[in-house]
């Protein structure tokens, strides 16, 4: 249950990081790690195979990052502006997804050798 509260608290956090990345100035800075949060929401969600809600995060975080964000919009990149600041804070975003993508990859490995153990000790019950 708490994976589920959790899941949807993620996702409620992802859409709510949209609103301050338009506004320029800290507000942006604020979605950002908003966005960021949700996605360690997210990963800890996604515990045991509930892998939907980080992938509905994901999705979020790269449209808010990549799109709507007004510190780290990718039109930024041809405009003359502070190219190190821009390059940290996608350096950190693909840091802290690939973490989380790599523990949800993990647990979704070790729900699905659960489940699996769990579906072959059912077969060999039934076959008795």
């Amino acid at each position: 249950m708490i994976y589920h509260i959790s899941g949807w608290s993620s996702v409620l956090i992802s859409i709510f990081a949209i609103f301050p990345s338009y506004q320029p100035g800290a507000n942006s800075v604020i979605g950002f790690y908003l966005c960021l949060f949700a996605l360690l929401v997210a990963a800890f969600a996604s515990h045991l195979g509930h892998v939907l809600y980080y992938r509905v995060v994901f999705a979020l975080s790269v449209v808010n990052v990549l799109f709507v964000n007004d510190g780290t919009n990718i039109a930024l990149l041809t405009s003359q502006n502070n190219w190190v600041y821009i390059g940290s804070m996608y350096g950190i975003y693909i840091v802290v997804s690939s973490i989380c993508g790599f523990l949800v990859s993990r647990e979704d490995l070790l729900g699905n050798n659960l489940r699996r153990k769990q579906q072959k000790r059912q077969q060999k019950h039934t076959a008795l």
